[in-house]
């Protein structure tokens, strides 16, 4: 399935439908696919949006009565008051295009946002592109793919066991994503990205963050930006720091 099939399917699929239906394979492909994450996630927020919106339109009272027992064709006369459904209708329009205008001007390009972003690919399931316990291959995988392969491993992340890594993308540009098994069925993830890549990145210091469900720790050093994630608080974290 191509990202444009999926997104074709992914239209009609409103928040709280179930997975489990026609729609499964694209909102598998969504897990897969960042990019096509990220565009669910604001067709979702559209409507979601439109949704609160129209739960507040108040329906005139007696207006299904009225619509049932007026059968004639009136002939429109502009300069009398507009009718009802008319109304109704210029405030529908009015919300699409509110909700367009807030999601154009909502650009997701700080540092917290390529943070929030990576931290949710991960816990969707995202499959990694090589399985692997070699550095040089997990490397050589991610070069062919035009990610970072200049990134320095923590010591302490060096102690815990390489698993493979994946490519991923923020905002078009390439992240590395390299995997760690710490020892008890607990995966630890690093993220590299270009320093030049994301608005207000991390300076040197390290900085602690709780994202969704993992704890993360961020840092630059030369033109790179790493955000280190995995479950448990700081304290756990650090020590592969």
């Amino acid at each position: 399935m191509t990202r444009e099939e999926a997104k074709r399917i992914l239209l009609l699929y409103r928040p709280g439908l179930p997975e489990e239906s026609e729609f499964s394979e694209a909102l598998e492909e969504a897990r897969r696919d960042p990019e096509l994450g990220h565009w669910l996630e604001q067709h979702l927020a559209t409507q979601t949006a439109l949704r609160q919106k129209f739960r507040a339109i108040t329906v005139p009272p007696l207006l299904k009565a009225r619509i049932l027992a007026d059968r004639k064709i009136v002939h429109p006369v502009w300069w009398r008051r507009p009718p009802v459904w008319l109304a109704a209708a210029a405030s529908i329009a009015l919300l699409i295009g509110w909700a367009g205008w807030l999601l154009r001007e909502r650009k997701p390009d700080r540092f917290a946002d390529y943070r929030a972003r990576m931290v949710q690919t991960v816990l969707l399931n995202y499959r990694m592109g090589i399985t692997s316990n070699d550095g040089e291959k997990v490397r050589q995988y991610l070069d062919s793919r035009g990610a970072p392969t200049d990134y320095a491993v923590p010591a302490g992340l060096q102690k815990a066991q390489l698993k493979g890594g994946g490519l991923l993308r923020w905002r078009g540009h390439p992240v590395s994503m390299i995997c760690f098994d710490r020892g008890d069925k607990e995966l630890l993830y690093l993220f590299v990205l270009d320093r030049q890549s994301v608005k207000d990145g991390p300076v040197q210091n390290l900085n602690f963050a709780k994202v969704n469900t993992l704890m993360t720790a961020s840092w630059s050093s030369g033109n790179r930006i790493y955000v280190l994630a995995g479950p448990d608080d700081a304290q756990s974290i650090r020590q592969y720091l």
